[in-house]
């Protein structure tokens, strides 16, 4: 890749701010970048160097003396310098009266491990500072890494600057310029449909990444279409590897019985679109799905992503508390998430929370919450949050307030359950009740078998009509199922609604504060009221009978 291309597609905010610093005489300044656009960085701050007539430098820990960061053949390349750096390279950065940039890259991550060494670091930079304002060396200092949190004494002295990732219109202007380069499509309609496959493919990877990887991928294939799933196959084992669960392009096919949150999801996907904006309308930020485990939360959270038709990221709030750097961990989430306008899942989300009172995790909890709080108020992009939750009480109050809605998940009714049925028989018995096809079981057979799974979750009804796939395979009629084997199968486990029934009814004595997910059952199959003491009045008769034995016992 050429010099030129790589500083056109590196015109980020971040150069162009720190070029306006250091105008301001501005000697420190913080750089978060991905470490894949190091070579988009040389190349902008060369450029930036030229300009200001001075030398720009490099280092890092693999480094013994500081590198000079020269242009040749269009390309930028490192070179030893005398300059050498025996065991701290600020100390010796600060008795030099070395000119120029100097971009020192991971300097600051080594402070997490050693607080002395934090210290030291802290009076080095700001005697630096202090020391800029009367000195006549030109010297400027670039602390960069992949994330960067900057104690309280420093901020005020050191800006940070974001290397942020590139927008959908960039990434498509990366992938034209790249696509017409190796593989010189023309501009067909099906060559137009895989560029536009590949342009999501590529959202959430920094700029110089999805060089890197298109490059690399263009040589083994002329195909766009198949460019396109190994860019997101490549995409989705790098976040398998940082804790988080991609996928694309949920599918699923409908929530049985959740007409209401389906409704509400569709009302979302309405308000997004730029027709509301014009009315000054904005979308929710997020809702909260209370209730027993396997009533279908997870699988909200997928079709909200389809509804809304937008990517799916899930995590657990408890693996972000767990990770090394936990407030980095959700930072890079929430800015992949605005990037690619997807949906944030958030299962087990009163699990991160145990110690919020206590703050038996060292104030973590308290300090991510607030990060949290602080983007869902702000960010101005169709991001939607969905979290689930077993425990109302232990979410803390303020952010119970930010997600605009909250919907309970009980088991459900006669009606879903006949629903939740017809989704997974013609799962697995597509030629008994695929499309189209009427049912082979009366209405009375299929309210014999509802009555035989009234207090199932969905979780347990799917499973049984699998274990019922399974078992006609194995025996040799695979595809044909019977009432009399649903009703073996629900023999065959005891209900999580009775071997959980104390934590269900906790849960349901909280559903006062949320929506329902379900509408009443309306269906054929629904239940009628009974009263538990139904009052019959006494017949005409019984009442003379009883009025005589009245007479005859009175007192005369």
């Amino acid at each position: 890749m050429n010099h030129r291309l790589d500083f056109e597609l590196l015109k980020m905010k971040a150069i162009e701010d720190w070029n306006s610093l250091a105008k301001a005489d501005t000697p420190i300044v913080a750089l978060e970048y991905y470490k894949a656009d190091l070579i988009q960085i040389f190349s902008a701050f060369k450029q930036q160097a030229r300009e200001q007539d001075l030398p720009l430098y490099y280092w890092n820990l693999g480094y013994s003396t500081i590198q000079k960061v020269e242009l040749s053949q269009g390309k930028c390349r490192l070179y030893s310098t005398n300059l050498a750096v025996d065991s701290d390279v600020l100390e010796f950065l600060l008795a030099s009266n070395e000119p120029g940039i100097f971009l020192l890259d991971d300097l600051l991550n080594l402070d997490d491990a050693n607080p002395v060494l934090q210290q030291r670091h802290e009076a080095q930079l700001s005697n630096t500072f202090f020391q800029s304002q009367w000195s006549d060396v030109q010297q400027y200092w670039v602390l960069m890494g992949d994330y960067i949190q900057l104690s309280s004494k420093l901020q005020p002295l050191i800006p940070t600057l974001k290397c942020r990732l590139p927008s959908v219109a960039e990434v498509a202007e990366i992938v034209d310029e790249l696509c017409d380069r190796h593989l010189g499509l023309g501009g067909t309609e099906d060559a137009k449909i895989s560029r536009q496959r590949l342009v999501r493919a590529c959202q959430g990877l920094p700029r110089g990444e999805i060089c890197l990887v298109l490059s690399r991928y263009c040589a083994l294939t002329a195909s766009v279409s198949a460019l396109a799933e190994l860019v997101l196959e490549y995409k989705i084992d790098k976040l398998q590897g940082e804790g988080l669960e991609f996928i694309s392009e949920p599918d699923v096919p409908t929530a049985g019985g959740m007409d209401l949150i389906v409704a509400h999801v569709r009302n979302v996907a309405k308000l997004m679109s730029p027709e509301a904006k014009a009315y000054s309308l904005t979308p929710p930020k997020g809702m909260l799905l209370l209730g027993p485990p396997g009533t279908g939360k997870s699988l909200t959270a997928k079709l909200t992503a389809k509804e809304l038709g937008v990517p799916l990221l899930g995590v657990s709030w408890g693996n972000i508390l767990s990770t090394k750097s936990p407030d980095k961990t959700l930072s890079k989430l929430l800015e992949i998430a605005g990037t690619i306008n997807a949906v944030i899942f958030f299962d087990d989300f009163d699990k991160g929370f145990a110690g919020w009172k206590s703050e038996a995790d060292g104030g973590v909890s308290k300090r991510l919450a607030q990060k949290l709080l602080t983007w869902m108020q702000e960010h101005t992009s169709n991001t939607f949050v969905v979290a689930t939750i077993n425990r109302l009480e232990m979410i803390p109050s303020e952010l119970r307030r930010r997600f605009n809605d909250m919907f309970f998940v009980d088991i459900p009714h006669m009606g879903a359950i006949y629903e939740i049925f017809q989704l997974h028989l013609a799962k697995y018995f597509p030629q008994q009740f695929g499309k189209d096809l009427s049912s082979p079981w009366t209405k009375r057979q299929w309210y014999s078998l509802l009555k035989w799974y009234l207090g199932c979750t969905p979780a347990e009804i799917g499973n049984a009509v699998k274990r019922c796939a399974e078992r006609a395979f194995c025996q040799g009629h695979p595809g044909q199922i019977t009432l009399e084997d649903l009703k073996y199968q629900r023999s065959q486990f005891v209900l999580l609604s009775e071997t959980y029934s104390e934590d269900i009814q906790h849960i349901r004595n909280h559903a006062i504060y949320a929506r329902p997910a379900s509408s009443p059952d309306n269906s054929e199959f629904a239940i009628a009221p009974q009263e538990l003491f139904e009052y019959q009045p006494p017949a005409f008769d019984e009442i003379e009978e009883a009025g005589a034995r009245i007479e005859e016992f009175r007192p005369r």
